[in-house]
């Protein structure tokens, strides 16, 4: 049995390339703008100035914060529907988009989601100059005050 092939009519749907390294979601949130939603925040970096770069890499992240693994993969599932949706006209620009979901994802509805995610590459505000993460752990060999 041979499969038919796509008809010529129908669009092919288009996958956005993903970033997988670690060191690619430190230096969006490290060097990229932001842009808060009330279900999401999303880090930019542009990669203008990068060889061999071209077009938009999406990277999604979801903690055990949010939720279970059921329901950190359904936030994951809802957003890369809505990124495929919203950011459709904007695969060309050379930038890497790191969403960081919250827990209203799951009740926001998917045009929010939607609207949310097509402003964030336009309106995603400037980091704070020499912003880090802060480390909350004390220092290791510390002491502890005596009381």
């Amino acid at each position: 049995m041979t499969c038919a092939p796509f008809p010529e009519d129908r669009p092919i749907a288009m996958r956005h390339a993903r970033l997988t390294e670690r060191k690619q979601f430190l230096a969006a949130a490290e060097h990229g703008r932001r842009f808060r939603s009330p279900a999401f925040t999303a880090q930019v970096r542009d990669a203008a100035g990068e060889e061999g770069r071209h077009g938009l890499r999406l990277g999604l992240t979801a903690s055990r914060k949010v939720g279970d693994a059921v329901e950190r993969n359904r936030i994951r599932r809802r957003l890369r529907a809505a990124a495929k949706q919203a950011l459709a006209a904007q695969a060309d620009r050379p930038c890497d988009l790191v969403i960081v979901a919250r827990r209203e994802v799951l009740t926001a509805s998917f045009s929010a989601l939607i609207a949310d995610l097509s402003v964030a590459l336009d309106r995603a505000r400037p980091a704070k100059a020499g912003r880090r993460p802060t480390d909350k752990r004390p220092p290791s060999g510390g002491t502890r005050p005596q009381s």
